[in-house]
Parts: C-alpha cells; sequence; structure tokens
C-alpha cells in the first residue's frame, strides 16, 4: 500500500473473498424524461417537423401549437359530456401508442428530445414504455405504477422497485383525465385520416394550476384535446404545455407537445415485472439505489467507511467524503490508494453527474476491482463493485448496473 494519501480514504483496502465463479451480465441504460433532462449534453434548440397521414401518427412540434379552430364559433356538445362520463369511470382503460418532442431551456441548458412509444391505463395504474431520441442517441425507459409501488427500468437493464410516491409519473395523467375537466367540442376536423369531433380544455389556466399544485413544476401552461368519434369514443389524446423546474440545479423552462393514438378501451391489464431489485434508501449518504433482492448488507468494511452489500459472486461497496476537490483530483487520489495499476479510465455518469471510472487487478485479494468516481455537491462518492478475476467484463456490467440506478439527494 503506498504511504503517501490525500485527504480522501480508499476503498482498495477491501478484504472481503468472493467464493463463487458464476457471473451474470446485463445491459445497462439511463432513465428519464428529467434524468434525460439532467445528463444529456446541451444542443441546439429546433423543432420537429408535423407529418400527418391517413392511419399515421402525428409528430407534435417542440413549441404548443394546436391545430387551428374551425371557424364556427365553440359550442357545448352532449360529446363532451360523454367523455366526461367516460373518465369518471372507475375501470376507465385504454392502450396507446404516442409520438411527442420535449425540450428544457436555461443558463447554459438547451436540450431537445422525441419520443415515442406506447401506455397502457387503466384507473389510475399505468405501464409505459418510452423511446427517447437526443442528439442520434436513443433510451429507452419502462415503467410500471400499479397499487403503492412504482417499477422502473432503463434500456433493458433491472426491474428496480420503489415507494409510489404522491406524484409518480402516472400523476399528471390523474390531471389530464379528470372526470371534472370540461372539455368544449369545437367541431369537425380530419385527424389521422378520419373525421373526429374537436373537444379541448374549456379553461387551460384551471389545468395550469393543478399541474402546479403538485409542487414539482411552476408556472405551468397547458392544453388537453381529444379527438372522438360521432357517439363520444375517444380515438386521439393530445397533451401540449410549458413549465419551469429545476433540471439539476439549472432552473429550467420545459416545453412538451405529446400525441397518443387510443388502440384498445377495454381488456387491459397492468402487471407488475417478476423478481424486481429492491430499492435502498441511505439518508446518512444521500443516496438511493437498486440493487438484487439477494443481496445482503454485511459490515466487514465498516471500519474503512465502506457500507457493503454482497451476494455469492459479487461485493457491492460504497463511501463519501467531504472534499473540496474537482473529479479529476479526487479519481486520481483514489486510485494512489491501490497498490496494483488502474486499468483504463472511461467517462461515464452517476446519478446524472460526470464520472471516472476505472478497474484494478489485485494481487493480494486475487480479484477484480470495478471502481467510479463521483463528485456531487463538495461530496466525493466512490463506489465499488468486486468479482472473480476472468469475469471482469461481467463484474463492469453489474458495476453498470447497480450505477445506473444510483439517485444523488441534496
Amino acid at each position: 500500500m503506498r504511504t503517501t494519501r490525500g485527504p480522501l480514504a480508499t476503498v482498495a483496502e477491501i478484504g472481503l473473498w468472493l467464493t463463487a465463479a458464476v457471473l451474470v451480465a446485463a445491459a445497462v441504460g439511463m432513465h428519464l424524461p428529467s434524468g434525460l433532462l439532467s445528463s444529456a449534453s446541451p444542443a441546439a434548440s429546433g423543432a420537429a417537423t408535423p407529418s400527418v397521414g391517413s392511419g399515421a401518427l402525428s409528430t407534435p412540434t417542440l413549441q404548443p401549437s394546436l391545430a387551428p379552430r374551425p371557424s364556427a364559433a365553440a359550442t357545448l356538445s352532449p360529446l363532451a359530456a360523454r367523455l366526461q362520463a367516460r373518465l369518471a369511470a372507475k375501470t376507465f382503460e385504454f392502450q396507446a401508442t404516442g409520438t411527442g418532442s420535449e425540450s428544457a431551456t436555461g443558463e447554459g441548458l438547451a436540450l431537445d428530445f422525441t419520443l415515442t412509444g406506447s401506455l397502457s391505463y387503466r384507473a389510475g395504474d399505468e405501464a409505459d414504455t418510452t423511446k427517447l431520441t437526443a442528439q442520434g442517441q436513443t433510451v429507452a425507459n419502462d415503467s410500471v405504477y400499479a397499487g403503492s409501488f412504482a417499477y422502473e427500468r432503463s434500456n433493458g437493464g433491472p426491474w428496480v422497485k420503489k415507494p409510489r410516491k404522491a406524484y409518480d409519473d402516472d400523476a399528471d395523467w390523474r390531471i389530464f383525465l379528470s372526470p371534472k375537466r370540461l372539455f368544449v367540442d369545437t367541431g369537425v376536423e380530419t385527424k389521422n385520416g378520419a373525421s373526429l369531433h374537436r373537444l379541448e380544455v374549456a379553461d387551460p389556466a384551471a389545468l395550469g394550476s393543478d399541474l402546479d399544485a403538485t409542487g414539482l413544476v411552476s408556472n405551468a401552461r397547458a392544453t388537453v384535446v381529444f379527438w372522438v368519434k360521432a357517439d363520444g369514443t375517444p380515438v386521439v389524446l393530445r397533451v401540449e404545455g410549458t413549465w419551469d423546474q429545476p433540471l439539476d440545479g439549472v432552473q429550467a423552462h420545459v416545453t412538451i407537445a405529446e400525441e397518443f393514438v387510443l388502440t384498445r378501451l377495454s381488456g387491459v391489464a397492468i402487471t407488475p415485472p417478476k423478481n424486481p431489485w429492491r430499492w435502498v434508501v441511505d439518508a446518512a449518504n444521500k443516496l438511493a439505489f437498486g440493487l438484487p433482492p439477494d443481496w445482503k448488507a454485511s459490515d466487514v468494511n465498516r471500519l474503512i467507511g465502506l457500507t457493503t452489500y454482497a451476494d455469492a459472486a459479487y461485493t457491492f461497496g460504497y463511501r463519501q467524503d467531504n472534499v473540496l476537490l474537482s473529479l479529476s483530483e479526487a479519481a486520481t487520489q483514489v486510485e494512489a490508494g491501490f497498490v496494483d495499476p488502474v486499468v483504463g479510465q472511461p467517462a461515464t455518469t452517476v446519478g446524472g453527474q460526470a464520472a471516472v471510472q476505472f478497474g484494478v487487478h489485485r494481487s493480494k485479494q486475487k480479484d477484480y476491482a470495478s471502481v467510479t468516481v463521483v463528485m456531487y455537491s463538495g461530496r466525493c462518492y466512490q463506489f465499488i463493485v468486486l468479482g472473480s478475476v476472468g469475469h471482469e467484463v461481467a463484474t463492469d456490467s453489474m458495476a453498470r448496473q447497480v450505477l445506473a440506478t444510483v439517485e444523488l439527494t441534496s
């Protein structure tokens, strides 16, 4: 061990031995949409081009700009009452395919991306699959909100089970689909090749106030439009809006436009995934993360300030120190704590923050350590995943899977 050390305690002294040889590698990704916004690289602002055709979805523009209303004066319609009654049904449900665009601008922030995916909704529960594309890169996210729990995964990675928050991603649907929401029939127009009645929210200001009341956004302005058949059956739903919200410490102005074609109005089932990872909240260290359900907490590294979890194949540990260092300085000090040379130093992200990852073949312990260093709010986090020699790729993959679930808190 090197004798010269900086203020950062190292994770290099971990003394656990691994007994199993079977290691499993899996995919890893990012989570979103706010997670993507906070970690994506700035891009030039632009607008998506609308494309509407028979049987095709229209691509919403980035700026809220509803299609021109019919010249006839807006009138109340029995169709609006039928839609309201449908939304009020306890078993209201639908499946839909959707497209959309979102943007966020702020100080040093200019992000634009498009969305495609599918959605299932039933009486407050929801399951969705969304692909977000920005700067030529696509991230796939899956979410299920059922009962008291939320289940989330990114890019085909592990499902993580979390307590469902009062205003999880499904909350906006309870707001937009409120049976108390009043709609006005503005007439018949052609939508996706069909003649449909256009019903739009009668009081957009009230809708914006409801969004502000969640405490997640401010200065919200939004509208909802349904296109329905002559008997009131909804066919297309469009949501547009703008609001302000903090993204990674920057106050951002967010613009959304999303459109859904309803493909089913009955027989919808919201089914939680099997064998999800569990959610671990470490309030003392100001972070939370997902872990496989069979990983157990251990005190084996407590004396070096490392919080540790392990199964028969892997060991995962972490610690945090309050320091005034740059990321490169912190990574250099952590590397200096290892006797053996480090392997690679690729840039990565953890919790939306820039991070440094490297590997170490520890000759004394006869194992492989995948180490990641990240700085956040004056704190340096060191994460380490240990695996068997000969399974370096699988160990790095497991490290990416775990770290992809990390949330850093203030």
